[in-house]
């Protein structure tokens, strides 16, 4: 089973509030809207095969949960609001990074409703629930990060894709 959630629509908040307010097992939920293939452009080579991505229902839960408790991830305490912000500016990125499995890490220029950069981590060529052979583009987790310099410093020169001037 899989739900659609258009991040441009008006209903996208009262829909991503329902994954707040219960917990759904073993679903994926699809974002449409987000072109990610505009990100290949400013990285100049192709990291993104698709446009969409998807979240698990427990990582998007969890993710918006209150601050301070865990599950699989950490709960951050993230609006639906914050979520929405975090996918509609992720083609308007102030970095990208490469990490390590497949994963890219995405910070968008749209902070969180409490002021604080959201970095977006995503797993290309992924795979769902019911076909792990899929091969998608899916959000890790989304979580608040608050000292971005430092944690640049940390990363090999050859690893930042794109910063936005």
């Amino acid at each position: 089973m899989r739900k659609i959630i258009n991040i441009k629509s008006k209903d996208a908040v009262n829909d991503l509030n329902l994954f707040k307010n219960k917990h759904y097992y073993s679903l994926d939920i699809r974002f449409d809207n987000v072109h990610l293939c505009e990100l290949n452009k400013k990285v100049r080579k192709k990291i993104f095969q698709k446009n969409n991505l998807f979240i698990n229902s427990t990582t998007l839960y969890e993710i918006m949960q209150p601050l301070g408790l865990s599950g699989s991830h950490n709960y951050h305490g993230l609006l639906a609001e914050d979520i929405l912000n975090a996918l509609n500016s992720l083609i308007d990125p102030k970095f990208i990074l490469v990490s390590k499995n497949n994963r890219y890490l995405i910070i968008p220029t749209k902070t969180s409703s409490f002021g604080i950069s959201l970095m977006v981590v995503i797993e290309t060529g992924a795979g769902l629930v019911d076909d792990r052979k899929a091969c998608i583009n899916k959000i890790v987790t989304i979580y608040p990060k608050s000292d971005i310099d430092e944690f640049l410093m940390k990363f090999n020169i050859k690893d930042i894709l794109f910063i936005k001037k």
